[in-house]
C-alpha cells in the first residue's frame, strides 16, 4: 500500500467518523427556570395549557423539551400528550404522547412534589423555520391518576389555559439540534483520534520501510 493511499484512508475516516458522531440536544429556547411556589396550571382531567416560544433562526430540529411539574404528595407524573403548532393549542406542527422522566426537585408551600420532567418529541423529520410556535400540553398520567399541575414561572412566553384563558406562562425548556448536527461528543473525539494515530502509525512505519 503507498503512502497516498493511506493518506486518502485517514480522509475517509474523518469523514466517516465525523457522520457518525450523534447531534448533542441542546436547550434552544429556554422560558427560564423552574419556580414551584408561586402557581400551577393542571393539566389533565379535560384541562390543557398552550405556552408560545420563538425559534430565533430557521434550522432547527425540535428534539424535546423540559418541564416543571407539580404532583400530589408521593405521587409521580408518567406521561403526557403534547402538541406542537402555529397557534394555541394547535397540532398543525405535530403531536403525540411522551413518557416523562422525572427529577425531584422539592416539596413546595403548598405541600406539593416539585418535579423537572423531560419529555421526547420522537423523529420529527424536518427543520423548523425561524419564527414563534406553541407548546400545548394536556392529559397527563400520574401514578395515583391525581390531578398535575405545570409550574408558572412569569417567563417571557404567552400562554393560554384552556379553562381560564390568558395566564402567566410556564417552566420549560425547548430541545432540539442545529441542521447539520450539534458537537461532538467528547467520547467520540476520543475515538475519533486513536483511530487516526494508528493510521498515522501505519503511515509513518510505511514511509521508514
Amino acid at each position: 500500500m503507498n503512502t497516498r493511499r493511506l493518506w486518502w484512508m485517514v480522509a475517509i475516516a474523518v469523514l466517516v467518523a465525523a457522520a457518525a458522531v450523534p447531534a448533542r440536544a441542546d436547550t434552544i429556547y429556554d422560558n427560564g427556570p423552574l419556580d414551584g411556589n408561586t402557581q400551577a396550571y393542571a393539566i389533565n382531567f379535560g384541562n390543557s395549557v398552550s405556552d408560545s416560544f420563538f425559534l430565533s433562526q430557521s434550522g432547527f430540529f425540535v428534539t424535546g423539551a423540559t418541564i416543571g411539574l407539580w404532583a400530589f404528595p408521593g405521587d409521580i407524573p408518567r406521561t403526557v400528550d403534547w402538541s406542537l403548532g402555529t397557534s394555541f393549542f394547535a397540532s398543525d406542527v405535530a403531536s403525540g404522547t411522551s413518557s416523562l422522566t422525572r427529577k425531584f426537585d422539592f416539596t413546595n408551600s403548598f405541600g406539593h412534589d416539585v418535579y423537572t420532567s423531560t419529555l421526547s418529541f420522537g423523529t420529527l423529520n424536518f427543520s423548523f423555520q425561524q419564527g414563534p410556535y406553541y407548546l400545548t400540553l394536556q392529559n397527563a398520567t400520574t401514578r395515583f391518576d391525581n390531578p398535575i399541575y405545570w409550574d408558572q414561572n412569569n417567563g417571557p412566553s404567552q400562554a393560554m389555559d384552556s379553562s381560564l384563558g390568558p395566564v402567566p406562562s410556564e417552566t420549560f425548556q425547548i430541545l432540539g439540534t442545529f441542521e447539520g448536527g450539534g458537537p461532538a461528543e467528547p467520547a467520540s473525539f476520543l475515538l475519533l483520534g486513536s483511530g487516526l494515530l494508528g493510521l498515522v502509525g501505519a503511515i509513518r512505519r510505511r514511509m521508514k520501510a
